[in-house]
């Protein structure tokens, strides 16, 4: 930009068109106007002081010729200075730059020989007022992109942080699942093991040979569904088995009754159609709850019961055994569940019973019955 309107300028001082009357004092009017041009470089940095220093320096020039000429050299300049506060300065930068080029423009119109209130010289005020309102647009609109891109880029941060949040709770959500589904599916086979080993020393081999394909069955059952679990991972796989849900209760009995516990299954209430989330949570804190039966209560004893009334679903495991380790037996397990029931709004009760045993019990409100 300075470079081009040094050249303009010296073109009008010293190749003039033959429409425009030559100019004298040609060297004064040269270094003037290079140095005017050459000061718009720093434009950007400090405007306010470009404007000035343009606006002083030809009135003073106009003091020395005793005149002032109507060439290029006096009008771009102060064109781009005062398109320059507005562009790079704040709003109140009018307080210098509006009264120093007032005074500046009229010096230039009182000394100017051929002067006259005419067209020509309104289209000069007229684009030199527009020039700040131009400038303070650009401004603006440079302004408004700034602030939609630092928007756009924040979008993108939180974007990225929901979906790596997104990703952390799909893992957890399947660590949990592996969690019940693997930890009950080894504790059934563990204790089916232990049970046929009994019979082959005791020489019962049909009945060894029965708990040996009923451990089969249960290890091949958890590692179908570890699998399944670990499918979610892949985007690609869409073969997906369904979610266990309630209906399922009975086989998951019948699983822990195989590995050796006395169990019961007690239903009460008219079944409905619940949300498939909330019927895999209750599944799921049945299953652990039965799990950590096999695994701590002596003997192991345990009553299930599953009830739905007065708009409540309620599951509930006791056992009457006797615990083998601490009275927090349930370990990791009773995170899930708690992140389970808290899903779901509902309350979760666990800890030894007052007469004996240990006890799992959670209720969850259920909408629309």
């Amino acid at each position: 930009m300075p470079a081009i309107v040094a050249a303009l300028a010296m073109l009008d001082v010293w190749a003039p068109p033959s429409f425009v009357t030559p100019q004298h004092h040609r060297v004064l009017l040269s270094v003037v106007f290079l140095a005017d041009a050459f000061a718009l470089a720093w434009r950007r940095y400090a405007p306010v002081a470009v404007l000035v220093f343009v606006f002083a320096s030809l009135t003073l020039s106009y003091l020395v010729m005793g005149s002032a000429p109507e060439a290029l050299g006096t009008f771009l300049p102060p064109l781009v200075a005062i398109y320059s506060v507005g562009r790079y300065a704040e709003p109140r930068a009018l307080v210098v730059a509006a009264p120093v080029a007032l005074l500046g423009t009229l010096a230039h119109e009182t000394m100017d020989p051929l002067f006259a209130m005419s067209g020509p010289a309104l289209f000069f005020w007229a684009l030199l007022a527009a020039a700040w309102p131009v400038g303070r647009a650009f401004r603006l609109r440079e302004q408004a992109v700034e602030s939609l891109s630092r928007e756009a880029g924040e979008l993108r941060v939180r974007q990225a942080r929901e979906a790596e949040a997104a990703v952390a709770a799909e893992r957890a959500r399947i660590a949990r699942e592996l969690h019940d589904v693997v930890g009950h599916g080894l504790s059934v086979v563990v204790l089916q093991l232990v049970a046929a080993q009994g019979m082959l020393e005791g020489g019962d081999r049909p009945a060894a040979s029965q708990r040996l394909v009923a451990t089969e069955r249960s290890a091949r059952e958890a590692l179908a569904e570890m699998r399944r679990l670990l499918g979610l991972l892949d985007e690609h796989d869409a073969s997906l088995a369904p979610q266990p849900s309630l209906r399922d209760l009975g086989r998951l009995v019948e699983e822990t009754r195989l590995a050796g516990v006395d169990i019961d299954l007690e239903v009460h209430g008219e079944p409905i159609q619940l949300p498939p989330g909330l019927e895999l949570a209750a599944y799921r804190i049945v299953q652990e709850a039965l799990t950590n039966v096999i695994r701590h209560a002596r003997p192991a004893r345990a009553h299930v019961q599953v009830a739905c009334a007065d708009g409540r679903l309620t599951v509930e495991v006791r056992d009457d055994g006797q615990s083998l380790s601490d009275p927090g037996r349930v370990g990791r397990g009773l995170a899930g569940m708690k992140e389970r029931v808290a899903l779901y709004d509902g309350e979760l009760i666990v800890g030894p019973r007052p007469g004996g045993g240990f006890g799992v019990r959670a209720s969850f409100p259920v909408l629309g019955s």
